[in-house]
C-alpha cells in the first residue's frame, strides 16, 4: 500500500492543473468560465423551453462586448443610446385654416391653427399667416413659453412667418394665434407645423443670446406703443 502513494499523488496533481484551465478550450472541448475560449466553427446554443443565454452585469457595466462594428443581422435592441424606440420615433403635428376662411382680427389673440396633442419633447416649430393689416399693426404668434411673435404694419397684406424651438410636455398642443390693432383686419391661410427634434442637445440657449439677436428671433414681444402707429 505504501508503494502506491506516490503514484496516487502524481495523478491528483495532474487533474488539478487541467481543471485550472492553463490551456485554452478548443473546438469540441469544454467551455471554460473565466478563461479565453477559442472556436474554429460557430458554436450554437439552443434552449427549447426558454431563453438560451442570460447575462447579468453590475449596474453601469455592459453585460457583453464585441470587437467589430459590422452589423449583426436580425439583432433587435430595446434601447439606442439609452433612448427607447418610442423616444426615437419621429413625431410632430400640423394645423391649417380651412380653405377660403377669413378670420377677423381683434386686439385679443384669436387661435387660427393648432398642432393637436404632442408627445413630450423638444420641437422645431414654424408658423405662417397672411394678414390684412389695413395700415395698422397685425401680428401672429406661436402660443408657447417663450412666445414667438411676428407680423408687421402694412396698408394692405403682410406675410407673417416665424420659427422657434419649444419644449413641450406630454399631450400639450401648440397653437398659432393672430391679433390686430385696427378695424376690418383679417387673417388668411394660417398654418403651424411642429417637428420633434431627436437630438438631446439644443445648442446655445436663446436666453444667452437675447442681446445679440432681434426680438422676433428669441420671442421677446415689442412694446405695444410703436405697433399702433400708422405708416407715414
Amino acid at each position: 500500500m505504501r508503494d502506491d502513494c506516490p503514484a496516487t499523488v502524481a495523478v491528483a496533481v495532474a487533474l488539478i492543473f487541467a481543471a485550472a484551465g492553463l490551456a485554452d478550450a478548443a473546438t469540441g472541448g469544454n467551455f471554460l468560465l473565466g478563461e479565453t475560449n477559442t472556436e474554429t466553427s460557430t458554436a450554437v446554443m439552443t434552449d427549447t423551453t426558454g431563453i438560451p443565454l442570460s447575462l447579468n452585469a453590475p449596474a453601469g457595466q455592459a453585460p457583453f462586448s464585441v470587437n467589430s462594428t459590422t452589423q449583426v443581422n436580425r439583432l433587435n435592441a430595446q434601447f439606442v443610446g439609452g433612448e427607447s424606440a418610442a423616444q426615437l420615433r419621429s413625431a410632430g403635428g400640423a394645423g391649417v385654416t380651412a380653405e377660403a376662411q377669413d378670420t377677423p382680427l381683434t386686439q385679443s389673440a384669436v387661435t387660427v391653427a393648432s398642432t393637436g396633442a404632442l408627445p413630450a419633447g423638444t420641437y422645431y416649430v414654424s408658423a405662417t399667416a397672411l394678414l390684412y393689416a389695413r395700415g395698422k399693426a397685425a401680428y401672429r404668434n406661436v402660443d408657447a413659453n417663450p412666445p414667438s411673435l411676428g407680423g408687421g404694419i402694412s396698408s394692405g397684406y403682410a406675410q407673417a412667418a416665424e420659427t422657434t424651438v419649444v419644449i413641450v410636455s406630454a399631450n400639450s398642443a401648440l397653437s398659432e394665434q393672430c391679433y390686430g390693432f385696427g378695424t376690418a383686419q383679417f387673417e388668411y391661410d394660417a398654418a403651424i407645423t411642429a417637428i420633434q427634434i431627436d437630438s438631446s442637445s439644443m445648442g446655445t440657449q436663446p436666453d444667452l443670446i437675447r442681446r445679440r439677436l432681434p426680438w422676433h428671433a428669441v420671442g421677446i414681444p415689442p412694446r405695444i406703443g410703436p405697433l399702433t402707429r400708422r405708416l407715414p
